[in-house]
């Protein structure tokens, strides 16, 4: 495990980093920061050794006071920068595209007037309070494909964009209960197919795992929202999805509780899948047929786990970052472990780290992530 370094030091303001590295192997870093215009989305660049190349930086449309949240960052080949977040003052889905290369580089802040060349655009229907925690991923022609959980009829919606946010097909509805969607995730195959993860309770008892498959270019539905863990009563969730572009399968990791109770025993999974192996006739899947296997991550290690995610990574494992509670109530009184652990395409674990101990968590989100071709972690800490 490589060194820490704190990046805002303001006292439970700073929250949902993301971030992605560039050729250069430059970081570009985007968090919300509550202390900032009511909440802002605030961006941060750094190069391969970890010196700041822009300091600290408002890129939504400041001055306005409307917080705005939950920021997901992607990067083209180019170094140019794309961003979606929510807005909570009308509820939507935005979209923006950063030239960082616009400013001076030396360190210092610079401003969004300088900086970006495309956005607010929405990319939701309007309708009210209704889009939010969304993510994005890019494709090999520089489009980007966005999904977001809805609060009104509680769907995933997910579009296409082109790299100006010109929406390209979508947005389109995936499911749908009274109680809403949860933390949707999204990635790209190597044909342009678009694969979707949920956790939802269409049908279900409590949360549990969808999967679903779209074409990338006219927005078909090839797969419909499809149950991949058991209806057991027991909540599963926290999904996030990877391809293999070498064979286009896909690696799903999530938390599944095994135990009743307000959170219950909960463990880490990580399931392969073989979209391939489906009909693609718009019908959902068969799981049987699906899954090429399902392993335990975790086996014994809390009470329950937390913001689990994953993403493929420069050494070819899949690593599941996840936060371990020893004690069944968030906030709690003890305090929590971030977590890596390196899963083989076998669905071994190999190695798990324990990275960092922090404080007491006076927070239920403090939210660890990596980022595809990176070896670092950001995360949220309420150490002090």
């Amino acid at each position: 495990v490589g060194s820490e370094m704190c990046i805002r030091d303001r006292g439970n303001t700073s929250d949902f980093a993301d971030y992605r590295t560039d050729g250069n192997g430059n970081l570009h870093l985007v968090w919300h920061d509550a202390d900032v215009d009511s909440g802002a989305i605030m961006y941060m660049m750094f190069n391969a050794a970890g010196n700041i190349l822009i300091d600290r930086t408002q890129v939504n449309t400041g001055g306005t006071g409307n917080a705005s949240t939950w920021p997901a960052v992607n990067i083209d080949t180019a170094g140019l920068v794309y961003v979606v977040w929510h807005d909570t003052t009308d509820g939507e889905v935005y979209f923006m595209r950063l030239n960082p290369l616009l400013a001076p580089l030396d360190g210092t802040s610079t401003t969004a007037a300088t900086i970006k060349e495309v956005g607010d655009v929405r990319l939701s229907a309007a309708g009210g309070t209704n889009a939010l925690h969304p993510r994005i991923r890019r494709d090999s022609n520089t489009n980007f494909h966005v999904v977001w959980e809805s609060s009104n009829g509680g769907t995933v919606e997910y579009v296409k964009v082109d790299a100006d946010g010109v929406i390209l097909n979508g947005p389109s509805s995936l499911g749908g209960t009274a109680t809403g969607a949860d933390l949707p995730d999204v990635d790209v195959d190597t044909g342009g197919n678009v694969h979707i993860v949920f956790g939802n309770d269409v049908g279900t008892a409590t949360d549990e795992i969808y999967y679903a498959m779209i074409d990338g270019a006219t927005g078909a539905v090839l797969i419909a929202p499809t149950l991949l863990s058991v209806d057991d009563g027991l909540r599963a969730g926290n999904v996030t999805v990877n391809v293999d572009r070498f064979d286009d399968t896909l690696y799903l990791v999530y938390k599944q509780a095994l135990a009743a109770g307000v959170n219950g025993v909960e463990e880490v999974f990580i399931t392969r899948l073989n979209p391939a192996l489906d009909d693609q006739d718009g019908s959902a899947g068969d799981p049987a047929v699906l899954k090429l296997y399902e392993k335990a991550v975790t086996s014994g290690t809390g009470v329950f786990q937390w913001s689990v995610f994953s993403r493929i990574t420069s050494d070819k494992r899949i690593h599941a970052t996840y936060i371990d509670f020893d004690q069944g109530t968030c906030p709690g009184p003890g305090n929590y472990t971030i977590n890596d652990a390196h899963i083989t395409f076998a669905g071994d674990v190999i190695l798990r780290e324990v990275l960092t101990t922090t404080g007491f968590a006076t927070s239920c989100f403090p939210q660890a992530r990596s980022a595809p071709a990176g070896n670092r972690i950001v995360w949220t800490d309420s150490m002090t």
